[in-house]
């Protein structure tokens, strides 16, 4: 292992921090930290959403699309199967690019939150050193399914009814040519592996964790009688944090307690005509100031996702709190996110659809002992939830991958 040679890794991701907000950039971007602090050479490569121009800076390729790229239509012509995927305009120019730069000795990483694109690219990638029907020696190609393909199957559900061609086909077909599968959830894992027992072995999972430790001085609690609960993020019907809305509502005794959404709520109907003193809505504000507010202001983290086909995704917010020390109130399907909070006592997670349970949640917090005590469960274990330490769990299976090859 002390004579083991990093090989130069091509990172393909369809957003990264700072050129998209949200979740997954950011934690692709940390991915792409770490593994670069591990002594692997990442070059990111995304697509260029903005013009045609192909920009290079600090490692990072931005890519445009061949031709003009224009997302209702593109995602309609994926939903009828035109194309396999609303990226495959850009996987063309990105293969155009790349297939004189990666050599054989290089790792191909595809992430994927969703998005069959990337990984399109990572497979046509490999397939290039397919000659006369004979593989030579080929790049690594790994898949990072931080979620399951859109609109293929977990554990036999379907993430909506909307129209949309099966895309199972295309999943094994670009699966079957990957070196290693790395899931970010333990339930998306055994899905795959119940439709493609065949490629048991290369199914791994990897819970990604929080970025950079946040060191928390003082106790918050004593600043304020009210306990405030916060909902960070994306808002839409895939997450419904009105749901947190409805479980208060429901409490008749409120004065104690405020509420605060942080995210696009200007955009989200189900939010827009709150004007109650204790509903607080603001507007995204950038990571380092949110870090501040939360530890300043907030006692606990609300997370929720409002689909039992999420049950195989774990919000990155779960772990942002446990960064933050904050005890958690989830309304989530069953699966990963729901167990990383119940089985470890970092606070309470109910069904999405459980507005009784949430409430009891809320109050239950009330009592500031036991929101203390959780409190310190997610002390005592933080430091195993970080991505520093996660990270090496990754490298030690692209390790594996070379030396087995």
């Amino acid at each position: 292992m002390e004579c083991y040679i990093k090989p130069k890794i091509y990172y393909l991701t369809r957003s990264y921090h700072p050129y998209q907000k949200g979740g997954g950039p950011l934690m692709r971007n940390g991915a792409v930290k770490y593994l670069q602090e591990l002594g692997y050479e990442v070059i990111v490569v995304m697509p260029n959403y903005n013009n045609r121009d192909f920009i290079i800076e600090n490692n990072i390729w931005q890519i445009p699309f061949k031709g003009k790229y224009i997302q209702k239509l593109v995602s309609f012509l994926e939903r009828i199967g035109f194309y396999e995927d609303y990226l495959d305009k850009w996987v063309c120019n990105a293969f155009e690019y790349l297939k004189d730069k990666v050599s054989q000795n290089d790792i191909v990483f595809a992430t994927s939150g969703g998005e069959l694109g990337t990984i399109k690219l990572g497979s046509i990638l490999k397939n290039k050193f397919k000659i006369a029907q004979i593989y030579y020696k080929s790049c690594r190609f790994i898949i990072n399914l931080h979620d399951p393909i859109d609109y293929t199957l977990v554990h036999g559900k379907k993430l909506n009814t909307k129209f949309h061609i099966s895309r199972e086909a295309q999943e094994q077909k670009y699966l079957s040519n990957s070196d290693l599968i790395i899931t970010s959830s333990k339930s998306n894992q055994t899905s795959l592996i119940s439709k493609y027992p065949e490629f048991k072995d290369k199914i791994k999972c990897n819970y990604f964790g929080y970025i950079e430790k946040i060191n928390i001085v003082g106790n918050r609690y004593q600043k304020s009688n009210k306990l405030k609960i916060a909902y960070i993020g994306n808002m839409s019907a895939t997450q419904k944090p009105e749901i947190l809305y409805q479980a208060y509502k429901r409490l008749s005794k409120k004065e104690n307690i405020e509420i605060y959404f942080i995210g696009n709520y200007k955009n989200y109907k189900p939010l827009c005509n709150i004007y109650e003193s204790n509903v607080h809505l603001i507007d995204f504000m950038p990571h380092k100031e949110l870090l501040k507010f939360m530890t300043e202001n907030i006692d606990i983290g609300f997370v929720s996702l409002a689909n039992d086909y999420l049950g195989a995704c774990v919000p990155s917010k779960i772990y942002e709190y446990i960064n933050l020390e904050l005890p958690m109130i989830g309304a989530l399907p069953s699966g990963d996110g729901m167990e990383i909070i119940n089985n470890n006592n970092y606070g309470i997670a109910c069904k999405y659809y459980d507005t009784e349970g949430i409430s009891d949640a809320i109050l239950k917090f009330s009592d500031k002992l036991f929101l203390e005590k959780i409190r310190n469960n997610i002390i005592d274990d933080k430091h195993l939830w970080a991505m520093s330490l996660k990270i090496k769990e990754v490298d030690l299976l692209l390790k594996e991958l070379i030396y087995e090859n």
